[in-house]
């Protein structure tokens, strides 16, 4: 049990995901444009495994300070963050799962299909949240054990 509903903090998690990705596509377009080849007809070309680069940009940010830095740079703003629904901090499977789960309900559609899902539920979970068991909360909540 938590001391705050978690639907408080749909609004908080908007912004935060807005800054997020506003960092990882800054990222991913200042490293094509480095990296990239010009062609004849001024087209920008990135190919081989340079492609992938911003795969590790996205689990770096993600996963990795979600996991280790307690949230990322949009969650920390926001002062909210990622707990099972039992209180506890998740572990690395649980953030990965979540975060896999942004490709289908965040990345292609805007997040519409994660904020759709979010306000049809009791605790305000996206699918990525059902499925890793987590909840966002803010960083002052209280977790009350029955």
């Amino acid at each position: 049990m938590f001391s705050e509903r978690p639907d408080t903090f749909i609004g908080k998690r908007i912004k935060a995901t807005i800054i997020d990705y506003t960092v990882i596509f800054s990222l991913t377009i200042f490293y094509y444009y480095m990296v990239s080849h010009q062609t004849p007809a001024y087209e920008i070309n990135v190919s081989g495994l340079e492609v992938y680069v911003p795969i590790l940009f996205w689990f770096l940010y993600f996963v990795v300070c979600e996991n280790f830095l307690d949230g990322t740079l949009g969650h920390q703003m926001l002062k909210i963050k990622v707990v099972t629904t039992k209180g506890s901090k998740p572990n690395f499977g649980q953030t990965l799962t979540r975060r896999l789960c942004d490709a289908i309900e965040i990345s292609w559609c805007f997040g519409i299909i994660a904020i759709l899902i979010a306000i049809k539920n009791n605790t305000s979970q996206r699918l990525g949240d059902i499925l890793a068991d987590t909840i966002v909360v803010g960083e002052d909540t209280v977790i009350v054990n029955n």
